[in-house]
């Protein structure tokens, strides 16, 4: 039997009232879990970055994307299954659980013996250990999905804050004491290995979850339609496939200075949109049909999101000249224009995170695993066309690349919302007029300071972008603002 505090089939059950107060508490909780999570990423990557060298990047990146093939071809897909269907059991539970869990220990297997293999090919003899060992984190992110999927569903997001907050303590504890005993790349990998393990004891406390010894074929068959779609979906967003074929076409230098512009990128995300991307997908799971709700709370997401995102990465790519080698290190300005690069890809990520939440929360996974993979089908192309270019036209036609293939998402959200294309484009103008002034008063800040020292011409564009956003979405959002922050109070 399993163990579900509290008991009781209907804690399974979406909630159905008191929603948007579930909802505004889970975003700050949220918020919690998402910033904690990004400021000791930060920290941890902050001081690895200034010990380890572009190549010692590299080879750890390149061990972590095999083992990333690894969770991507797992079933994590059924863990969202469990959190978009209207009804579960116990029963649907436990099945999950152990599908989960023995399809981890089999790929844990498979990557332990393919590790020689790949070390080979590559001529670094450190994979043969650096794969077995941070691969092992498969089993502990397969033990952890059905525990995070009952927390997400329920709306529990105080636990998975304080689960996620306890784990990143944890990893980045690790991490640092490893870096400081001087064991190198050795504890950027135990970090990784060690967010898993207690990401999988915190979630199973959280949860307070203990699986019954059971499998059921017909409860397996009850999720398997969107079950195997959203895996599919999982396989092909999960995997690194930009960075496996990078660090094969480009080598551990290329990839290490690839994987620091995209470990910045991914930190900032997490950061922005990691809140209302958690707290999205089972807020509007739990509207299927109800679109008068459903379009009011995407909108409102879409505006919050943007708000925050466009600014961060249009403010990081105006002053990353100044703050990659100050922050990070001078062995480190390679990668600059990359992470510039990498900045516009966030503002589109930023948007599309919730584009995302919102078609496979209406039961379309089928439809957003087509559109993933025909992205990923491209970007492998793009990789293998570019790649012998450098870097940087790489990361500008990856650019590019996103930037097509996000047209494709505005036909289908438009079409779930049944809003015009105008009306869904007008909640980003806002944004965008005060990104703009933003960067043209940090532009000419740097123009004017062109000689100045580093840190002050840092200092000062930082605050004049800060300054001149923030008068923008004041004088001429206002009204909205004060609609959002009514309908927060009210709340």
């Amino acid at each position: 039997m399993s163990v579900i505090a509290p008991t009781g089939s209907g804690r399974l059950d979406h909630l159905k009232s008191g929603r948007a107060s579930a909802a505004i508490k889970g975003t700050m909780w949220s918020l919690v879990s998402s910033f904690a999570p990004a400021l000791l990423g930060f920290l941890v990557f902050l001081a690895t970055s200034r010990v380890l060298s572009p190549a010692e990047f590299g080879i750890v990146a390149f061990a972590a994307s095999i083992a990333t093939v690894g969770l991507a071809i797992s079933p994590a897909g059924f863990r969202e299954a469990l959190i978009q269907r209207q009804s579960i059991t116990p029963v649907h539970i436990d099945t999950v659980f152990w599908l989960c869990l023995g399809a981890g220990f089999l790929v844990f297997t498979v990557l332990c013996a393919a590790a020689p293999f790949v070390a080979g090919s590559s001529g670094d003899p450190l994979l043969v250990w650096l794969i077995p060992f941070i691969s092992a984190r498969v089993i502990f992110d397969m033990a952890a999905a059905v525990p995070n999927a009952l927390l997400v569903r329920t709306m529990s997001f105080r636990m998975l804050a304080l689960r996620t907050t306890a784990a990143s303590l944890v990893a980045a504890g690790v991490c640092l004491v490893l870096l400081w005993l001087g064991f190198g790349l050795w504890a950027l990998a135990a970090s990784q290995l060690a967010s898993s393990i207690a990401t999988c004891v915190g979630a199973l406390i959280a949860a307070r979850f203990l699986p019954g010894f059971r499998f059921d074929w017909r409860a397996l068959g009850d999720l398997k339609a969107f079950g195997l779609f959203s895996t599919g979906n999982h396989f092909i967003t999960t995997i690194s496939v930009d960075q496996l074929l990078i660090g094969a076409l480009l080598g551990p230098a290329g990839l290490g200075i690839y994987g620091f512009a995209r470990r910045i990128f991914q930190i900032l995300t997490d950061l922005i949109s990691g809140a209302l991307n958690l707290v999205s997908y089972s807020l509007l799971s739990s509207m299927q049909g109800e679109p008068e709700k459903l379009r009011s709370a995407y909108l409102l997401g879409t505006f919050a999101s943007s708000v925050v995102a466009f600014p961060v990465f249009a403010g990081l790519a105006l002053v990353a000249k100044d703050l990659v080698p100050v922050a990070f290190g001078d062995h480190w300005i390679e990668a600059v224009p990359i992470v510039q690069a990498f900045c516009a890809l966030g503002i589109l990520t930023a948007v599309g995170i919730l584009q995302a939440s919102l078609i496979r929360s209406q039961g379309q996974a089928d439809l957003w695993f087509y559109y993933v993979l025909s992205k990923q089908v491209v970007t492998v192309l793009y990789v293998f066309l570019f790649a012998g270019w450098g870097l940087l036209p790489l990361a500008i036609s990856l650019v590019i690349l996103n930037v097509l293939m996000w047209l494709p998402s505005l036909h289908m959200v438009v079409r779930l919302l049944r809003i015009s294309l105008l009306a869904y484009l007008g909640s980003f103008a806002l944004p965008v007029l005060a990104t703009l002034v933003m960067w043209g008063a940090g532009y000419l800040v740097q123009i004017e300071l062109a000689d100045a020292d580093t840190t002050l011409r840092l200092i000062t564009t930082i605050g004049a972008a800060a300054l001149s956003y923030g008068a923008v979405i004041i004088v001429f959002g206002r009204d909205r603002l004060v609609r959002l922050l009514g309908f927060l109070r009210r709340r």
